[in-house]
């Protein structure tokens, strides 16, 4: 048996990380997606302490399952729940985490801790993993705009044919680019000057938003 344990330094104060991770609408844009995968959304009420799901394609668009239960919180300064998964790179262990935040010079010092693992093999992918979500948790933490699966996805909702589709990708693509409003609503001359500006990461997203809907269309889904 193993544990992780891992730490990170952010220059906010515990207070702004906090809220990233309190607010639901910050915290689906870091928490829950394995690396190369997107997070689809969350079932469940986290905040009342009971059970809840967070489903996410991995990285070979295979939908996997999150199971967990928060057990503490402490306001402004982290967490503790227990989760597992439905197998894959991930495995099926139910571990404990905790998720600590400490005031640091002018900044915060976050703190994982999460076990006990029943391989190496396993603490190696969890290693992985917590990079790339508190790696986005700093992100987020800091102001950033990370592009959300689930944002795209609910904005998208109206629109199920090819063109719609296409159009809807662009213009998601160039709001988040931080295209004007004006500039949006001359979609010829944004398509051909402001598309470039799109980020390598969001054009990623937006792109398995699209994949998605298309499985939807061709097997009769909305």
């Amino acid at each position: 048996m193993s544990e992780l344990s891992m730490e990170w330094w952010v220059a906010q104060r515990p207070e702004r990380v906090f809220a990233a991770i309190e607010d639901p609408f910050q915290m689906r844009r870091w928490y829950g997606a394995v690396p190369g995968g997107q997070r689809l959304g969350e079932v469940g009420d986290a905040e009342a302490g009971e059970p809840f799901q967070v489903n996410v394609l991995d990285a070979k668009g295979v939908l996997r399952t999150q199971t967990g239960r928060i057990l503490e919180v402490s306001p402004g300064r982290g967490f503790l729940m227990e989760l597992a998964w439905d197998g894959g790179e991930l495995g099926r262990d139910t571990t404990r985490l905790s998720l600590e935040l400490e005031p640091s010079g002018d900044g915060t010092r976050i703190e994982v801790r999460q076990g006990p693992f029943s391989s190496p093999e396993l603490l190696a992918v969890y290693r992985a993993y917590w990079e790339a979500n508190v790696g986005r948790l700093i992100r987020v933490a800091s102001g950033e705009a990370v592009p959300c699966f689930e944002e795209f996805w609910e904005e998208s909702g109206g629109y199920v044919e090819p063109l719609g589709l296409a159009a809807y990708t662009v213009l998601a693509g160039m709001k988040e680019a931080g295209v004007p409003p004006e500039t949006l609503a001359q979609l010829e001359e944004t398509l051909y000057t402001h598309l470039a500006r799109v980020p390598e990461e969001t054009a990623g997203v937006l792109g398995a938003v699209l994949r998605e809907r298309l499985k939807g269309m061709l097997s009769g889904g909305g």
